[in-house]
């Protein structure tokens, strides 16, 4: 019977996120759902599905207490309820980690020159760039340290193409990132931009979040929120 069937997976999921929940507050057996919910605040992912959590709390309340023959049940979760838990579910039991932005990272020494950096960093079309001087990291570029050095450097309508990335660095004065390990969920790396008292330009993925490890991805919140929104992880349908 479908709608058994439906009816079961749906409280399966629900509590599992309810043992999840008491897990992570450490909680006992006699805090309600919403309590836990409440406790869990801050959590990133909480956060993200809290009322679709309400409104599975109260689907839950109302077909649990109505009866047991399930030929007679007043209420049953739509399909579209019943997937949606079990993606919740799976969100909060085995998240995502920021592994999935691992990808080849273009870098540049201090002393390569700066016509170098224009070139690849248009062809590639990156805008943050990981600079390192004798092999170790040195700071990250960002757009503003270029635009500012084609300012001062454009005259009659021409610029000259001279210098070393070392020259961009010392413009970027406000360039802001944080070293984080590949074992972060995308939840806690969506959260990190949130509560970051300093204005993030970039989250530097390495295997430990150490700075020197080896840059497996730079990681912008556009293209957090982006890989968040592409893969329906916050849209209710």
């Amino acid at each position: 019977m479908a709608e058994q069937e439906g009816y079961l997976e749906f409280i399966e999921s629900f509590n599992h996120i309810h043992k999840y929940l008491k897990k992570y507050t450490n909680s006992d057996d006699n805090v309600s759902f919403s309590d836990l919910i409440y406790k869990a605040k801050g959590h990133p992912m909480i956060d993200f599905y809290l009322d679709e959590l309400h409104l599975f709390r109260k689907l839950r309340n109302i077909i649990v207490h109505q009866t047991d023959n399930f030929e007679q049940l007043v209420a049953t979760p739509s399909d579209e309820a019943v997937e949606r838990i079990k993606f919740i579910e799976q969100r909060l039991v085995d998240p995502s980690t920021i592994e999935v932005f691992k990808t080849e990272v273009v870098k540049f020494d201090v002393m390569d020159s700066i016509q170098d950096v224009l070139k690849i960093s248009g062809e590639k079309e990156v805008l943050k760039l990981p600079l390192y001087k004798d092999n170790q990291f040195s700071g990250l570029v960002t757009s503003r340290a270029i635009a500012k050095w084609l300012q001062r450097h454009i005259q009659n309508n021409k610029i000259e193409l001279s210098g070393t990335v070392s020259d961009l660095l010392e413009l970027e004065k406000k360039s802001q990132y944080e070293f984080v390990p590949s074992s972060m969920t995308i939840y806690e790396a969506w959260r990190l931009y949130q509560i970051s008292p300093k204005k993030l330009d970039a989250l530097l993925l390495t295997e430990n979040g150490k700075p020197e490890e080896e840059i497996q991805a730079v990681i912008t919140y556009d293209v957090l929120l982006r890989y968040i929104y592409t893969h329906d992880q916050y849209v209710f349908h």
